[in-house]
C-alpha cells in the first residue's frame, strides 16, 4: 500500500492500514502470546482481512436487519 504526498510516494503504516479497515490502533501489533509481530506479517494479515463495515452489513444481511 502507498499513497503520494507532495515528497512522492510513501509506504501506509501498518496502523495507517489498521484504520482503513476499521480496527483499533495496533490491532494487529502483537500475537497472543505478548511478542510483536513484523510489519510484513501485519500487512499480510491486514491484505487478508474484511473491512469491518462491510462484515456488520453482510451480518445485518443475514440476520434479516433492514437497519444499515
Amino acid at each position: 500500500p502507498f499513497m503520494a504526498t507532495s515528497y512522492g510516494v510513501r509506504r501506509l503504516t501498518p496502523r495507517e492500514c489498521e484504520r482503513l479497515q476499521g480496527f483499533p490502533d495496533d490491532w494487529t501489533r502483537y500475537a497472543d502470546d505478548g511478542s510483536e509481530i513484523s510489519d510484513s506479517a501485519r500487512y499480510r494479515m491486514l491484505g487478508n482481512a474484511v473491512t469491518v463495515d462491510v462484515a456488520q452489513w453482510i451480518a445485518r444481511r443475514i440476520a434479516g436487519s433492514t437497519h444499515v
